[in-house]
């Protein structure tokens, strides 16, 4: 017969003692005075607004986006695809918005 594996919320259960365990040692290490928990800082970014209708069909793909992961990438360019197929970018503009994915890959 085989060996019953651990369930998920026992493990849970453990860390957690484990964690308190930790909390206390440092508390009793310090004089008593437990560590503040560390938040987590959010970083606002600055709103840019932007004129859409000044901007080209590729420049308007691409607006408020950085970096993108290999998921985005990959759909940024079948999007950029599907829209020359349909002739709503030209060949000029396909080769600005191969140029523009290349320098926005992570």
């Amino acid at each position: 017969m085989a060996k019953q594996r651990t369930t998920f919320a026992k493990l849970q259960r453990e860390r957690a003692k484990a964690a308190k365990k930790a909390e206390k040692q440092a508390a009793r290490v310090n004089g008593g005075v437990r560590p503040e928990p560390v938040q987590e800082v959010v970083e606002e970014l600055p709103t840019i607004e932007v004129d859409l209708d000044d901007l080209t069909t590729v420049e308007r793909l691409f607006v408020g986006k950085g970096r993108l992961s290999a998921p985005e990438l990959m759909a940024m360019t079948e999007k950029i695809q599907r829209m020359h197929q349909r002739g709503e970018i030209d060949d000029d503009e396909l080769e600005d918005a191969k140029l523009e994915l290349l320098e926005r890959i992570e």
